[in-house]
Formats: structure tokens, sequence, C-alpha cells
């Protein structure tokens, strides 16, 4: 794990990138110790290293097919030690993407550079970089030492990695002139596997106190002095991203070592992207960024509360240093450097919603402080980590959009006023229209320029791709895994506000292109980024509620779906897609709001079809009404024929299914004790004809029920009911592929693809064994792998044989028997 620093634009940098909306890289200042740096974003792990002929081949045989590479493009070869003359591969840290020279050549002057930045696959040669010796003291073939000044060359296009300054702005890119970079160690994988649940410095986490609360931020925080505080809470918040925090070593050298005694560190809050600091009268607050200097956001971990201070060597920070304070074990008490203060609390009385008043800790600094100040860490998960930094991603770019919009909506309202006042005074009686595009010019920052438009595009497209649902054809048991993975995402963004800020920016974007601002917004000139933004805010909107049924449950109050069907009712083509992706989650996923409908809803839904033709979303949104949870919305069906069917020549098209019928002949066998019955049966079952009469496959069963409990009803087929013998707890039945119970399968025969699984003259023997118990199969003697075993004895048990239309079959039982 290390860091590519230089000083070739004149003070020190970090090669640096974010890999989620943005996959540029950019430079990370480093020289300021009063400017934290974004250390955690600056991290590249050595994914792989060859010689470049080595490099040649496997690239030769990924062209033809014929290496062994994983899901990735990655080899399994490679060295372990890093030499001069090698090409290496480099994994972003944080995103899991890779170091990659990019087609594109928009951020610098130069005609003949290429952009640098991150790749999601390392197929081909173009995230492949070859290490050069910077120093005459270094020579090929050498080893990579830390410290050592490197040149890296794009295998792909042969340049440099390059950094410059272009006027006020630092660029990154692959050129043919000259960048030195430093190899700077951040941490090593080796230290963090063998010390597993020892705490690093970049580690994301939570300060547990007490073992029932945690520090956080209030739900409603915001920057406004009184609401900029930090306290402790329990209950739901311990598993929110506002409790999240990450440890940052202030020292740059080693930054993802242990974190030691005595350590100075700053304390980065995830989700609003600040610092644990205090103010003048030392209370915590979260500091911006640009305010964070080393006396006000500087913390120590100690183990005691005592006055000697802690003298580190130079030298200690030096070196990775020793594993000593671990999760969940190990106590600690947290100290301010600058006062030499210790965090502490105060208690106060707030009112909460619901609730009434209650009482709060808030965090503070004091001299002595309490007795039960100490605390914990506990350590995140890595997917709870990685959604709040997009949720801190996601609400700086919104609230930026927002931003902008409102600027722009404000001065329209000023020029308005401007103008009806000019009225007023030239004596008009009548208001004169505005023409906006008139007057003085729009502020700067009420404008978004090409590359804000490219920066929101891909920050929703990779938002709508991290939203998305598991793929149909995948483990069962992954595919789980999947889906409480996307539940607690969806989660956690809804918990964080986002969603009510995607809310928020629709209006917003519906208000300025109502009011004809947009071609202000966009510097006058037309933009379809500015399309593909529209549309995919909706989409992202739908992605995040999709099968969560507390967030569509937020639609289910009448004004949200007034605003709903609003939206819907005044949309264009393009967009309409989008919004009906919403409306059908909201009515699958909450029942509260498919009970809500009224029929003016309905009516903007029919609508639609006239607006948009005959478009499959819209019919699949009328399907939705019609029925919830498996039980039919009458109100629903009614209203949708009322107004769907008269003086329309619109063809509705339902789906017949088979009708499955169970019999049974007049034999009963059973347990009973003391009696001299049997206790095993066998009897076949021969098929004298079969014939698909119908689009589905003809339904056949045969097996052993129970009079405990079998009763095979409504009859309707396939996931329509009940199917007959295997659809519930006291019947065992057989297809010729499958064993059936409970309505669940489980093959047991393999049947060639495109045949049926049972043939015309084919005959099924079936046992029943009421010792062990069990009861097994035959198909024309042959036995069938697999059997029902230790089922319930009580009753009593009897043939039974369920099937469609044109089945025609005979119970052999021995003698002469008819159909």
């Amino acid at each position: 794990m290390l860091c590519l620093q230089s000083t070739a634009t004149g003070t020190r940098i970090c090669l640096a990138a974010e890999g989620f909306g943005n996959r540029h890289c950019f430079l990370e200042n480093i020289a300021d110790k009063n400017f934290p740096p974004e250390m955690a974003s600056c991290v590249f792990v050595i994914e792989q290293a060859l010689s470049v002929r080595a490099l040649q081949e496997m690239v030769t045989a990924e062209s033809l097919g014929t290496s062994e590479t994983s899901s990735t493009g990655k080899s399994s070869g490679g060295s372990r030690t890093l030499l001069y003359g090698h090409a290496v591969l480099l994994r972003h840290g944080h995103s899991k993407m890779y170091l990659a020279c990019l087609s594109s050549s928009g951020t610098s002057s130069d005609k003949l550079a290429f952009d640098v930045g991150l790749q999601e696959h390392s197929k081909g040669e173009t995230c492949w970089w070859t290490v050069h010796p910077a120093s005459k003291q270094r020579s090929e073939g050498e080893k990579v030492r830390v410290g050592d000044e490197i040149i890296l060359v794009s295998v792909a296009t042969e340049r440099y990695l390059h950094t410059a300054k272009e006027g006020e702005k630092s660029i990154v890119d692959a050129s043919f002139k000259l960048t030195h970079w430093s190899v700077a160690p951040f941490g090593t994988g080796l230290s963090r596997t063998k010390n597993v649940g020892f705490v690093f410095g970049g580690d994301v986490l939570r300060f547990y106190h007490g073992g029932d609360e945690c520090l956080t931020v209030p739900a409603n925080w915001s920057d406004v002095p009184g609401q900029n505080m930090v306290i402790y809470e329990g209950g739901a918040v311990m598993s929110q991203a506002r409790s999240l925090w990450r440890l940052d070593l202030i020292r740059t050298k080693w930054a993802g070592g242990f974190i030691n005694w005595g350590y100075p560190v700053r304390i980065h809050h995830i989700t609003t992207g600040r610092y644990f600091g205090i103010n003048e009268n030392h209370e915590i607050i979260l500091v911006a960024r640009e305010s964070a200097t080393v006396a006000e956001t500087a913390f120590c971990l100690r183990q005691n509360k005592d006055d000697k201070k802690i003298v580190l060597d130079e030298k200690e920070e030096e070196v990775i240093g020793s594993p000593l304070i671990k999760y969940g074990d190990t106590s600690f008490f947290l100290q301010h450097m600058e006062t030499s203060y210790w965090l502490s609390y105060k208690s106060f009385e707030t009112k909460k919603r619901g609730v009434g008043r209650v009482e709060e800790k808030q965090a503070i600094l004091s001299e002595e402080g309490k007795m039960d100040d100490g605390l914990e860490f506990s350590r995140s998960q890595e997917e709870e980590a990685k959604t709040a930094r997009v949720i801190r991603k996601c609400g700086t770019l919104f609230n930026k959009f927002v931003r902008v919009l409102d600027s722009l909506h404000e001065r329209h309202a000023h020029l308005q006023r401007q103008n009806s006042r000019r009225s007023y005074n030239s004596g008009g009686g009548g208001g004169s229209s505005l023409n906006i595009h008139t007057g003085s010019a729009p502020q700067a920052g009420a404008r978004m320029s090409q590359s804000d438009q490219e920066e929101m595009v891909m920050c929703l497209e990779d938002l709508i791709a991290y939203f998305a649902q598991p793929e149909e054809d995948i483990d069962h048991e992954e595919k789980q895994n999947k889906l409480k993975a996307l539940r607690n995402r969806q989660d956690l963004f809804q918990e964080e506000g986002i969603l009510n800020l995607i809310l928020e920016t629709i209006d917003k974007i519906n208000l300025i292109t109502t009011q004809g601002l947009l071609s202000i917004l966009l510097g006058g000139e037309s933009s379809s980024t500015w399309e593909s933004i529209n549309s995919y805010l909706y989409q992202l909107l739908a992605a995040i509620i999709k099968g969560n049924h507390t967030n569509c449950a937020q639609f289910a109050q009448a004004h949200r779906l007034d605003w709903l069907f609003s939206r819907l009712s005044s949309q264009a083509t393009g967009e309409g897609s989008g919004m009906l992706d919403v409306l059908q989650c909201v009515l699958t996923d909450s029942p509260e709001a498919l009970n809500m409908m009224k029929e003016n809803h309905i009516k903007v839904i029919i609508s639609l079809l006239e607006k948009h033709g005959r478009d499959p979303k819209v019919l699949d949104v009328l399907c939705s009404l019609c029925v919830g949870n498996g039980v039919a919305v009458r109100s629903s069906q009614n209203n949708i024929c009322d107004h769907l069917l008269p003086e329309r020549s619109l063809l509705l098209q339902t789906r017949l299914v088979d009708h499955v019928t169970s019999m049974r002949p007049n034999i009963y066998v059973g347990k009973v004790e003391g009696s001299a019955m049997y206790r095993r049966w066998y009897y076949e079952l021969t098929l004298d004809h079969i014939e698909t009469v119908t689009h589905l496959e003809p339904q056949f069963r045969v097996g052993w029920a129970n009079t405990s409990g079998y009763v095979p009803y409504p009859g309707g087929g396939l996931n329509w009911g009940g199917n007959g013998v295997g659809d519930d707890l006291f019947s065992y039945g057989f297809d010729g592929s499958d064993f059936w119970t409970s309505g669940r399968n489980n093959q047991v025969r393999t049947v060639p693809e495109g045949q049926p699984f049972l043939q015309k003259n084919d005959v099924i023997g079936c046992i029943l064994d009421l010792n062990i118990p069990l009861i097994t199969f035959t198909v024309n003697g042959i036995p069938v792998r697999g059997c029902f075993k230790n089922f319930n004895t009580d009753g009593m048990f009897y043939p039974v044989i369920s099937f469609s239309a044109k089945y025609s079959c005979r119970f052999l039982f021995g003698g002469d028997h008819g159909r």
C-alpha cells in the first residue's frame, strides 16, 4: 500500500482519485499540515508486478482467449518483489479500480497527452506501468525501495505519468514530459492480515461509550451555531451512517500504520466531510476542512488520565508502529493535544418529536472530565463505510446543484420585482411581461458548465449501478446476500436524508424548467447531458426505493401521491419512463399506497396510453393497481374497467391456466398399533395417452397423500393455488423428474432437454414403507435416486394422481383394471 508523491508543481502533492462519479485522477496537497489531506483517496495497492516480456505473453494469451485469468482480468502469476524495469498494476484502495491511461485528452492543453484515471477492469495494457529509476544510483533489475524516486511509463501509450501546473490548476496526464514520483509507504497488507482486530490509520469506525451509546452528530445537524454539535446517542443511530468516523494519522508517511498511544490523529466525520474540533467555549463541533488546523483538530489516545505529556521521537513517525489498540477490547481516553483537555460530556434536556422531553449528552472538552469518559472502538463493515462515502459524495454534489438552482431562481424573482416596480412607476396599469434574457448577465455561480453536467451524469450513472438489483441467474444464497446488502444501502440513504434531497432536486429542476430559465442555467446552450440528468434522477429514485417497503411507504401519504401523479401528468415522453418505474415500485412494495389510489390517479395513468401509446410500462403499472399481496383490489379494478374500456378498441388479453384435477382409488393404508395390517405397500401407474392442448406444459404428478390434511384445491396449476399432490405438507409426489412436497421440488432424475418427463406407456412404481417410514419411486422398473423419509405417519395414506387435460392413465393394483 503506497502513495505516489511529487514536488513538480512547486509544492508537495500526492496522486489521488475518487472513483465514484469522477474517474480522473487529481492531486492532493500534503504540504500544509493545517489543511488536512484526504490520504484515503491517495492509496494504491500493488496488485501485480511482471517483467515486460511476461506481460506481453499474458496480453497475447488474453487476446487469444487462452489465459487463466480471474473476472477482473488479473493473471495468477507475478513477482512478489517490485524491481526496476518491471511492469506494475496499481489498484486504487477505495474504489478497487485500476490506475490507467484513458483514451480521452480533455484536462490538459497538451494535444499529445492522454488523461490518467481509473478503470474498472485490468484487461489489456492500459492499466500497466513500467517502473524506471529516476536516480543514477539505481539501475534496472534492482529492488524498488521505500522513498525511491521513480519514473512511471504507460505500457499502452509509452508516455510518462506527468503532473504540472497550468495557470491556477494542477493537472495529471500521460505525457511525453517527465515527472519524478516518490514512493511513500501508507501501510502493508501483511500487517493488516496478521493483526486482524487492531486499529490502523484510515480505519472507518464508531466510538462506543458505555456499550449502549456512541459518538455521533444529531439527525438535524447543520453548521449553524447552536446546531453544530457532537452528542452521545443510543438506539438505531448505532447502525446508521451519521455515527461513522475515520481515524487519520496527521503524519503522511505510514499514515495507514498502527494507531498507538500519544500519536496525533484527526477524527474525520464521514457523511459531512468535516473534522472533530473545538470552539472557543471548549465545545466539540465539526470543523470545515479549510479551517481544520492542527491546533483545533489534533487529538491523541491515552490509556489513562494523567498530566504527563507523551513526547514522540522523530524515529517513531518513520515506522509502521506496534499493534496495541484493539477493537472492542481496549478502553481509552481522548485528549486534545493543544489544550490537554479531555473529551467528556454535559447533559441537557431537549424536546423530541413524538417523545417529549429527553435528556441528551453533548460532547465537550473538560480539564478533568468524568469517571466514565472511557471509550472503545467498534469497526464498521466495509460495505457500510463505502455507502457512507457515497452518501457524502452525493450530498455534496446534490447540495451544490440545488444551490445553483436556488440562486438562479432568486435572481429571476429579483428581476421580476424590478420589472413590476418599473411598470408601476411608469404608470402602466397592466403587468408587462419580463424577458429574462435582457438586463444584466446572471452570476457565474448560477450557471452549470459542461464539465459540471458531465460529473453529475457520471455520478448518477454510478449511483444507479450501485443500487441495481442482483442478477436473476445467480446462486440463491449469493442473491440473498446481495439483496441484504442492497437493502442496507437503501436504508442508509433514506436515514441520511438523501432520498428527500433527490425529491427536492427534482422539484427545483421542474421549477427552473417551467420558468424558462433552463437556457440561462446552461449558459445559452442546449445540452443533451441535461436531458440525461433529468431522466437519471427518476431512475435513481426508483432504484433507491425498489423492493424496500420502508422507502416506498414514504409515498403512502396523500401529498406524496399527489406530487407523484402531478409529475407524471406533466412529464415529457423521455422523462415519463423513469417516473413510471417509481410509481410501479411504490404500488408493488407499499400496500398502503395501493389502498390510497383515487379515481383521478387512475385517470392520469390511463391518459398516458394516449400520450405515449400502448407502453408496456403503463400496462405494468395498471396491472400493479389491480392486485396487492396476491389479493384483488376491487376498487382499482372497477375504476380501470370504467374508464379504460368504454369507447376504446383496446384488447385486454388474459392468460388462461390449465385446470389440474386430483383422483384417487378407494384404498386406504396406515400404521395402527396392535393391527395386523401390512406396513409395506406398492402400486403402479401406466400412462396411456399424453397430449398438449394449451400453451402450457401438461401437468402430472403421482404419489401418496394423507387423510390428515390433503386438500387439492383450488387446482389452478403451478403458482395458481393448489397443484395437487406435493403442494402441501400432507402429500408426496413425483412428476418424472422432481420430488414434490410442501410446494417445493427437488430434482432426482435427469431427462434429456426438450423431452417430456414421462412418455406414453411408461410405468411408474410407487413404494410406501411405514416401518421406516419411507416413500420411493421407480420408472419402468428402474429405481429413482432419492426418497422421502421420516415423515409423519398419523392418519391413513392413499394413492393419488394430479393431472391436467388430455392425460390418460391407469392404476395397476394386480388383475384387470380399466382406465
